[in-house]
């Protein structure tokens, strides 16, 4: 298992590859913008996407689960394409959803694509949650509270990066001192890059991003 531990405002987070934190006090894993649904979606808009996607962002979760054995799985909202994506779940995808459920309780952080409760989804529903110093969150905010620390999603942070020469766009973290933004997990996710203003104007005070491999997470200033 590969993760690369963090602090803010005094609690300790875990950054694990493959974009999803964990926190180690409290036995609590945590994603962001799973999107399922989002592939039949776009089918019914006419895109021909490949199938698969909903299957595959499961299988990632499961693998978390698996793995880190949370008490608590909590979803950072848009973790449903929209409002009919439950709908359209396919008998394995409702079965892999069971199986996550069976193993953890699951939180789920209302999003601007998922705004309500997903109908016949296992699970809690809320808007955001706090325990200890930490608020989490779907859009991050404008402010965060003194002595606080706040957990988001809904910007899908990318980096782009030259390795060896070649050019390319990588999913990130993106930390400052009293914020981290995850990465979007679902498999159908596009990103917006870290240069963006919107991310100047939400770390005034300066950010690092962390990018991944399979062994190893590393810091980019």
């Amino acid at each position: 298992m590969t993760f690369r531990e963090i602090e803010l405002a005094g609690e300790r987070i875990w950054l694990l590859a493959g974009g999803a934190v964990f926190l180690p006090e409290t036995q609590t894993l945590v994603v962001a913008d799973l999107h399922l649904g989002k592939g039949t979606s776009a089918r019914i808009r006419g895109l021909l996407l490949p199938p698969g996607d909903t299957i595959s962002t499961l299988e990632k979760v499961q693998r978390l689960v698996e793995d880190y054995k949370p008490r608590l799985l909590i979803a950072l909202g848009d973790s449903f394409h929209d409002a009919k994506a439950g709908e359209r779940l396919l008998d394995i995808e409702k079965m892999m959803l069971r199986s996550i459920v069976s193993k953890t309780s699951i939180l789920w952080i209302t999003g601007n694509h998922d705004a309500l409760p997903v109908p016949d989804i296992a699970g809690e529903w809320l808007e955001d949650y706090r325990f200890g110093n930490l608020i989490l969150r779907h859009i991050p905010s404008e402010i965060v509270p003194t002595g606080k620390a706040e957990l988001a999603g809904h910007l899908h942070p990318k980096i782009r990066m030259r390795i060896r020469g070649h050019a390319m766009s990588r999913a990130c973290f993106v930390k400052g001192p009293d914020r981290l933004i995850l990465p979007a997990l679902g498999s159908y996710t596009g990103g917006l890059d870290v240069s963006d203003p919107t991310f100047s104007g939400l770390f005034a005070d300066g950010s690092a991003a962390y990018v991944w491999s399979a062994d190893r997470i590393s810091r980019v200033a």
